[in-house]
């Protein structure tokens, strides 16, 4: 028994004094391009260390946009965030048909590996919470407004965090944040999900006319009238502060021959209608808050007409809002994103090359 006590001693004493630093097998690929083994290797072991980085932080950031040129990410990673990946090795690598697999074990400091990526991911990140309160009192956390919003903003390429579906936050939790205005509790769960900002709100319904009501001279109502109206907040966090970036109420109605029929429709109405608003304020929020010019420089043996193609790319890639002349080999883009997403948007274009990256330049060079 001592021993038996003494043992678990040993290891509750070599789990603290080793918890800022764990240990992590890993694996990522990443495809073959023209026999290209030497590039597949190296990006499909980026993947891997940043698979070990999720898996020590228990963070999953699932955008594609992200991993997409992941030795663009590592890369960024170890300029704004030092220590992460302490050390690692390689373990085993094959070749399956025209994909390279790589095997590795890393040491990960789990803290870091969260500030690592939240500095990667958070711009594109959005937390979603609008529960919807039936006239019978039931409230449906996931509902046909929300799926509609988080389609959307997922169609205009950001990152979407369901939170009652994720975290089970309750209606409750809400009722009581936005009354109070402390919203400590959501931004702690949507910094587990690395969420910039955040869209909060509560879909209040209420028959408002019922079928067969007098309204007077005789008459009654053919139909009940059941109004929804949504009050929201949408937030985002600044260092240790939350700044509410928009908030409103917003109302939709419907009829039918049934209370069920007149919330089905007001439903219908609401996701169609007032979603389109909901999603244009965030879009516009979001895009003005983080607006920025970056400089894209080509670099190289390069003429007018590649930087004219250059540009033209450019003005085709989602999310840029503009771009200008900047000299003879410089582009200065308005972008709403960190700069490492529009490289990767480049470098996934044919014949581009990403040469160095920093939070406001970009240096490009072009492939023949």
């Amino acid at each position: 028994m001592r021993r038996l006590i003494l043992g678990l001693a040993l290891v509750m004493f070599a789990a603290t004094a080793f918890a800022a630093a764990v240990t992590v097998s890993a694996v990522g690929e990443a495809d073959i391009i023209n026999g290209d083994k030497s590039s597949a290797k190296l990006q499909a072991t980026a993947r891997a260390k940043w698979a070990a980085m999720e898996e020590a932080s228990g963070v999953r950031v699932k955008s594609e946009t992200i991993v997409q040129n992941a030795v663009l990410v590592d890369e960024a990673i170890k300029n704004e965030v030092s220590g992460v990946v302490q050390s690692y090795k390689v373990t085993g690598e094959e070749e399956d048909g025209q994909i390279y697999r790589v095997m590795i074990s890393a040491v990960i400091a789990p803290e870091k590996a969260r500030e690592a990526m939240g500095t990667v991911a958070m711009n594109t990140s959005v937390a979603v919470m609008i529960p919807v309160v039936f006239p019978d009192k039931h409230v449906e956390e996931t509902n046909v407004l929300t799926e509609t919003v988080i389609n959307e903003l997922t169609a205009n390429q950001l990152e979407v965090v369901d939170i009652a579906d994720a975290d089970g936050t309750k209606t409750s939790e809400l009722d009581k944040a936005m009354r109070t205005n402390n919203y400590m509790a959501m931004r702690a769960i949507a910094s587990k999900y690395l969420s910039g900002t955040i869209l909060i709100g509560k879909v209040d319904t209420v028959a408002t006319a019922k079928e067969g009501t007098d309204i007077g001279y005789g008459v009654s109502i053919p139909f009940n009238v059941v109004t929804g109206r949504l009050s929201y907040r949408l937030l985002v966090q600044q260092g240790s502060g939350t700044k509410i970036l928009a908030s409103d109420f917003l109302s939709a109605r419907g009829m039918g021959a049934t209370i069920e029929d007149a919330t089905h429709q007001m439903m219908d109405n609401m996701s169609s209608e007032v979603s389109t608003k909901l999603v244009s304020t965030v879009l516009e929020k979001i895009k003005g808050i983080n607006n920025k010019s970056i400089s894209v420089q080509l670099v190289g043996k390069s003429t007018i007409e590649d930087l004219m193609d250059l540009k033209q790319m450019l003005s085709y890639t989602a999310w840029v809002l503009e771009v200008d002349d900047n000299g003879k080999d410089t582009l200065k883009v308005k972008y709403p994103e960190k700069a490492l997403y529009l490289a990767t948007a480049i470098s996934s274009k044919p014949n581009y090359k990403i040469v160095r990256l920093n939070d406001y330049l970009i240096q490009v060079e072009k492939l023949y």
